[in-house]
């Protein structure tokens, strides 16, 4: 499978979509914002980019894919729709720097509407150069989140970039209702955000069990197929995509 070629025709193409998933406020049940998704198009099929993301960044093309999904989630953000979209660590540069000033200014979306996220192996390991990129965009007013985030980077990772959200990675939350361990363990990490002044989300959360469990936690927000499937961005927000 031509992967590389494939991924560069559906850029040139413009053959991509996003589909949203629901952010919920736990303690009300309402939907404070989305988490979009990225999908290849090809022949009616939506291909989801865990299937082809890693070979994006070894053949040098994440920069790209992610200045696509950045143009198409601060345009959505524009509308008045907050929403969180990944990164890849090997797309953060001056370009796409510029990319996000610009289309923050153009469209004059709101900063605060724009949620970030990069998984605690990749903020851990990012130097500088990566480092400085984190706080640029966190001074243009959009928010930063620590995704899939287990705690092996401490509190000290917490405290070197400009945090908004902490996103609890779905392995924590595996059997948290019955394990004292897992629990103990959430509870560590939701403590260090409380103190930092960070949101505190749970991803991942596939049932009611596991979402009264979290709530016993006071983990602030959750997403996953508790609250219903993914959906179409476009339908999910009810915008034109």
């Amino acid at each position: 499978m031509d992967w590389p070629g494939r991924i560069r025709d559906a850029l040139d193409r413009d053959r991509f979509a996003l589909v949203a998933q629901r952010i919920v406020d736990v303690g009300s049940g309402e939907t404070v914002r989305h988490e979009l998704f990225l999908r290849m198009v090809e022949e009616e099929r939506l291909i989801p980019a865990r299937d082809f993301v890693s070979v994006a960044e070894e053949a040098g093309l994440i920069r790209e894919v992610d200045q696509w999904v950045t143009r198409q989630a601060i345009e959505i953000a524009a509308s008045g729709r907050p929403i969180h979209l990944n990164l890849s660590m090997r797309s953060v540069d001056a370009e796409l720097l510029d990319l996000i000033r610009e289309r923050l200014e153009t469209t004059d979306a709101d900063p605060g509407d724009v949620v970030f996220e990069l998984s605690e192996k990749q903020l851990g390991e990012a130097g500088e150069e990566e480092a400085g990129f984190v706080r640029a965009v966190g001074e243009l007013g959009c928010a930063l989140a620590v995704d899939d985030f287990v705690g092996e980077g401490g509190s000290a990772l917490l405290r070197r970039f400009p945090l908004g959200y902490i996103k609890l990675a779905p392995e924590l939350l595996r059997g948290i209702a019955a394990d004292s361990a897992s629990r103990s363990k959430a509870d560590v990490i939701v403590l260090a955000g409380r103190r930092l002044g960070l949101g505190i989300i749970s991803h991942g959360v596939k049932d009611l069990v596991t979402l009264e469990a979290i709530a016993d936690l006071g983990v602030d927000e959750a997403q996953g197929y508790v609250f219903g499937p993914m959906e179409p961005a476009a339908s999910a927000l009810g915008i034109s995509v």
